[in-house]
């Protein structure tokens, strides 16, 4: 079965947030042990001693490799060398690319992608450190309900969500061009990954529950979604005039309409929340928040969280 690990669970800017003070991250410093920080969500499968694959490239990347012992690289390899055999994005989201480039370091990389979420990184310059030296970077090209192989053992295949590409890159040529309807539903994607006869669902960010989805999730043994915030209007509660969770492209987990309700039918699979925002009340385990989604049937993944 895939054997999938989290090196962190966090959502953008982590937990704490650097330049928040609010009541949940000032426990977590103040009190880490019973509030434990989280680093932003990177997930990696694969098995010890084959191929390991990175699903996106999160900016606590190099912290997260050096507390990973199985993606170190090996004396007996060579003086440069690496286990991860490649990457695969689920977006072009900042939060989800941005480790890419601390491994610029001459390393060959292989990149998994959509053809809309390559062309918005080759559109940005900083990109282009990753092709100093030739064969430095390869890609591959992935497309919704086509699976492809993921190590000798492992077979992926991309769900197309319903979302846009990232806000930075929504009113650039890069967002503008080509927007055909071969490229329809590759701007957000999520991953079917299966081994052994096990299979798993990770959706980090989800705009809407379809149809669709719902039949994945219920084929999946587990599934890792989408649990940025409780609700719709969480992020103004420390910073006014902020967006709603809905219009930046994430589903909440309560209320009507919300990813606990929208969820609840789905008998099968472990229902697991990734990609937890530092304002999500859910953060403190003594929450009411947090007890109403364990009796609702959802875990919440820490950061060493595994499936195997």
């Amino acid at each position: 079965m895939p054997n999938l690990k989290l090196l962190g669970t966090a959502a953008g800017g982590g937990f704490p947030q650097w330049n928040c003070a609010c009541t949940l991250c000032s426990r977590s410093r103040s009190n880490p042990l019973k509030i434990p920080a989280r680093r932003h969500l990177q997930a990696i499968f694969g098995d010890a001693g084959d191929s390991l694959f990175l699903i996106n490239a999160s900016p606590d990347l190099r912290f997260q490799i050096e507390s990973e012992p199985l993606l170190w690289p090996q004396p007996s390899v060579g003086s440069r060398n690496t286990p991860i055999a490649g990457i695969i994005l689920t977006s072009a989201d900042l939060d989800q690319v941005l480790g890419i480039l601390l491994l610029r370091e001459f390393q060959p990389l292989t990149l998994y992608a959509t053809a809309a979420v390559r062309r918005v990184l080759e559109a940005n310059t900083f990109f282009r450190m990753l092709e100093r030296v030739p064969n430095q970077l390869t890609w591959r090209e992935i497309v919704p309900g086509q699976p492809f192989a993921a190590g000798r053992e492992t077979v992926c295949t991309p769900i197309a969500l319903p979302g846009g590409l990232p806000f930075y890159a929504r009113h650039t040529q890069a967002g503008s061009d080509k927007l055909n309807d071969l490229e329809n539903g590759q701007a957000l994607i999520g991953l079917l990954i299966e081994s052994g006869g096990s299979r798993i669902a990770y959706t980090p960010s989800l705009p809407e529950v379809t149809e669709q989805l719902l039949a994945v999730y219920e084929s999946c043994d587990a599934i890792l979604v989408d649990g940025t915030f409780w609700s719709d209007a969480e992020l103004s509660r420390t910073h006014e005039g902020t967006p709603t969770a809905r219009s930046i492209g994430h589903l909440p987990m309560s209320g009507a309409g919300g990813m606990i309700e929208e969820l609840a039918s789905l008998k099968r699979p472990k229902k697991i929340f990734i990609h937890i925002n530092n304002t999500n009340p859910i953060l403190d385990p003594e929450s009411k928040e947090r007890r109403q989604l364990v009796d609702a049937g959802w875990q919440v993944a820490e950061d060493g969280w595994q499936w195997k």
